[in-house]
C-alpha cells in the first residue's frame, strides 16, 4: 500500500512541475515588455501596440520608462524616474539632449492629434511636463516647467523656472519666457547659449559616470565595496596595495619579491635573481642536490 502512495505522489509531483514549466513559458510568450532585473531598479523599455523604443547611446537611468514609440538621439541622457511615453503618438528627442530627473513626456490624440519632438543640446529640467508639443534646437527648460498640447517653442529659447507654456502658443526663437502664461522677459545672448552648450556637456559626462556605475555587476560592487573597507581601515605608513589588480613595484624592493618586513602582495614565488645567488634551480641545486 505504502509503494502505490508513493507511485501515486511521485506522478502527481511530476504533473504539477510540468504544468508549472508550462504555465510559465506561457506567461513568458504573452509579455510585451521583457527585462532583467537588476542590482538597481529596472529600466523599463516597453513595447506598445507593435512600436518599441530606440535610444541607442543614450543613457536611460533606472527608474525610468520609454513606452511605445520613442526615438532618442545619441549622447543624450533620460534620467531618474523620468517617464517617455510615445503610446498614442510618436516622441521623437534629438542628441545631446537631457530630461531631467522626474519629467514626464507624453503625446496626443484624442483631443487633438499632437507628438512630441524636442530637438538637440537642449536641457529639460527636473520635474517638467512636456505635453504634444514641440521645442527647437539649443533650448534651456528650467525645473517644473510646463509646455502643453500643441504649443511651439522655437530654437535658443530659455524658459524660467515653473512656466507654464500654454496649450497652442507660439513662442519666438532667442527670446526668454517667465510666469503663467508665459510672457517674454528678455533676450538670450551668446553668452546664455554658450552656457547651454557647457551645461550639455557637463551633463554629457555626469551622464557616462552614472551610466558606468548603474551598468557594474554584483561582483564589481562587491569588490568595489571590499576596497573601500580597505581604504579606509589601512593604516597609511602600512603596505598599500595597487587596487587596480597589477603589482606595483616599491623602491625598497628586494630581487623583486617586495619590502622587507610587509605582507608582499603578490604570488609567492623565487625573488628574480635568486638562483645567481643561491646556486638553487627549482628544488635542486645547480650541479647536484636538492632541497
Amino acid at each position: 500500500m505504502s509503494s502505490v502512495s508513493n507511485k501515486f505522489v511521485a506522478k502527481v509531483s511530476n504533473l504539477a512541475r510540468s504544468l508549472g514549466a508550462s504555465l510559465e513559458s506561457l506567461g513568458t510568450s504573452l509579455e510585451t515588455s521583457r527585462y532583467t532585473d537588476r542590482l538597481v531598479p529596472s529600466t523599463r523599455f516597453v513595447t506598445f501596440n507593435g512600436q518599441t523604443p530606440s535610444a541607442p547611446l543614450t543613457f536611460v537611468s533606472p527608474a525610468s520608462s520609454l513606452i511605445g514609440d520613442v526615438t532618442i538621439g545619441e549622447g543624450s541622457s533620460i534620467w531618474y524616474g523620468s517617464v517617455i511615453r510615445g503610446d498614442v503618438n510618436s516622441i521623437k528627442i534629438g542628441t545631446s539632449t537631457h530630461i531631467l530627473s522626474n519629467t514626464v513626456v507624453h503625446v496626443a490624440k484624442i483631443q487633438g492629434d499632437f507628438e512630441t519632438a524636442i530637438g538637440s543640446n537642449t536641457i529639460v529640467g527636473a520635474s517638467s511636463i512636456i505635453h504634444a508639443s514641440t521645442i527647437g534646437d539649443n533650448c534651456l527648460l528650467g525645473t517644473k516647467v510646463q509646455v502643453l498640447d500643441g504649443a511651439n517653442v522655437p530654437d535658443n529659447v530659455i524658459i524660467e523656472d515653473g512656466c507654464v507654456v500654454s496649450p497652442g502658443m507660439v513662442l519666438e526663437g532667442g527670446k526668454r519666457y517667465a510666469g503663467v502664461p508665459a510672457k517674454e522677459v528678455g533676450v538670450v545672448g551668446e553668452d546664455d547659449l554658450k552656457e547651454v552648450e557647457k551645461r550639455c556637456e557637463e551633463l554629457n559626462a555626469l551622464a557616462s559616470i552614472h551610466a558606468l556605475e548603474c551598468g557594474k555587476s554584483h561582483a564589481t560592487i562587491t569588490r568595489d565595496a571590499e576596497i573601500s573597507r580597505d581604504k579606509l581601515i589601512r593604516d597609511p605608513e602600512y603596505f598599500q596595495p595597487d587596487y587596480t589588480g597589477e603589482v606595483r613595484k616599491e623602491e625598497d624592493d628586494v630581487l623583486g619579491g617586495g619590502t622587507p618586513g610587509r605582507i608582499f602582495d603578490n604570488e609567492l614565488r623565487s625573488p628574480e635573481g635568486f638562483e645567481e645567488e643561491t646556486g638553487w634551480e627549482g628544488n635542486k641545486r645547480v650541479g647536484g642536490g636538492e632541497k
